[in-house]
């Protein structure tokens, strides 16, 4: 089921099937601002837990467990807990389907807040019985013609590059990166750490898109021949790779909760340029 929040600038759709955003719109042009899928990819946002990527599968404690893409939360109906005009928080707790996958128990929460020009997503993690290794993130697709985006990095003095598909690490300074379909041939996926302050993606339609997070790794996407998108997205974590260990709870950037529970947060801003 959809369920629509807003602000007087955005009006944001969210689903309770996989906890993702459905639609963006910014209500001053009336324009959609989320990539409403197709072809080049069929969804539109995701929600990641407890895994990021399509990985190889993982131990626990010696036993085996194949993953699905990004984990178990986008496969789930999650439970609406609390809605009003300009929020929503959706939760799901462990199950058997979950568990096939995942063998832990968990209570995972996601919140949105809609507040002027800007959509807070929170994602809060709390451990069932004993302590708990995860990842978690997002992954919107915002609209962007030819599928391209000049995006400026304000902390990107000292950044890290993680290859998509190995443990190889570079320093870079990163201020200014073009982000188009000839990039995403060559690499797939950017994987960037140790940023410092916003993100700001422009559009050739004349929007600016801003992510603000203290996550440790930016992913940035789009498929490599079509669709008019780009994904900016906040990692807890990183995609799996070949030579990573295949204990779950020593994987790079792996988060840990022994109960207490923990929230991970960002915040994206539309603006028209």
């Amino acid at each position: 089921m959809d369920y629509i929040i807003a602000s007087d600038v955005l009006q944001l759709t969210v689903t309770d099937e996989g906890g993702s955003m459905r639609s963006i719109i910014y209500l001053p042009t009336g324009e959609e601002r989320l990539w409403q899928g197709g072809p080049a990819w069929g969804s539109r946002d995701v929600v990641i837990f407890p895994i990021v990527g399509h990985a190889s599968p993982y131990t626990v404690c010696g036993k085996t467990y194949t993953p699905k893409s990004h984990g178990v939360v986008r496969y789930s109906t999650l439970a609406v807990d609390d809605m009003g005009d300009d929020f929503i928080q959706f939760s799901l707790t462990s199950n058997k389907q979950t568990r096939q996958t995942y063998p832990f128990d968990f209570l995972f929460r996601l919140r949105y807040e809609v507040r002027g020009d800007s959509v807070k997503l929170t994602y809060f993690v709390q451990s069932q019985g004993g302590v708990m290794p995860f990842y978690v993130g997002g992954h919107p697709g915002l609209k962007a013609p030819s599928g391209e985006a000049v995006i400026e990095f304000s902390g990107g003095e000292d950044a890290v590059v993680y290859p998509l598909d190995t443990d190889g690490a570079r320093h870079i300074n990163l201020n200014r990166l073009v982000a188009n379909k000839e990039l995403f041939a060559e690499c797939k996926t950017l994987q960037i750490g140790n940023l410092h302050g916003d993100i700001a993606a422009h559009t050739a339609d004349g929007f600016t898109y801003i992510y603000s997070s203290s996550c440790p790794v930016w992913a940035i996407w789009s498929n490599e021949s079509d669709g008019d998108y780009v994904c900016v997205e906040p990692w807890w974590g990183i995609n799996d790779f070949a030579s990573a260990p295949r204990e779950l709870s020593l994987k790079p950037f792996i988060n840990f909760d022994d109960g207490a529970g923990r929230a991970f947060s960002y915040t994206l801003t539309v603006k028209r340029q």
